[in-house]
This record gives structure tokens, C-alpha cells and sequence, in this order.
């Protein structure tokens, strides 16, 4: 049978403490929404897109009988 003796609540030994746990994986959201509000502020700054320039060129036609 297992041992079914109740544990202690308190030991009489002295007890490290253990440094304090870092929750894994918290890190990287807000060097995420860093990058993202970098790409944004770039973007806008940049100005978008480029104003479109006419094309003017000509273009010889084929002539057409009647």
C-alpha cells in the first residue's frame, strides 16, 4: 500500500527561497506591438502610395478601310 501518513504543515528545516517565477512567453507582446507600431509610423510617414503619371505616347494604328 502507498504510504498514507498525513505530511507536515511546517518543517522545521529552513527552506531557500526560490527566486521569483517569470510567467514564459509574456515577453514578446510588447516587443511585438513595438514592431508593429514601428511599421505603422513608417508607413504613414513614408506618405503611401506614389501620385500616378500619365502615360502619353503614340501608338501607331493599323488603317482601317471603308
Amino acid at each position: 500500500m502507498a504510504n498514507q501518513r498525513p505530511r507536515p504543515l511546517s518543517d522545521d528545516r529552513p527552506q531557500a527561497e526560490s527566486p521569483p517565477q517569470r510567467v514564459a512567453g509574456k515577453g514578446w507582446l510588447p516587443a511585438a506591438a513595438l514592431v508593429a507600431g514601428a511599421l505603422l509610423a513608417l508607413a504613414w510617414l513614408d506618405g503611401g502610395e506614389e501620385p500616378l503619371r500619365p502615360i502619353a505616347e503614340d501608338i501607331p494604328l493599323p488603317e482601317q478601310e471603308q
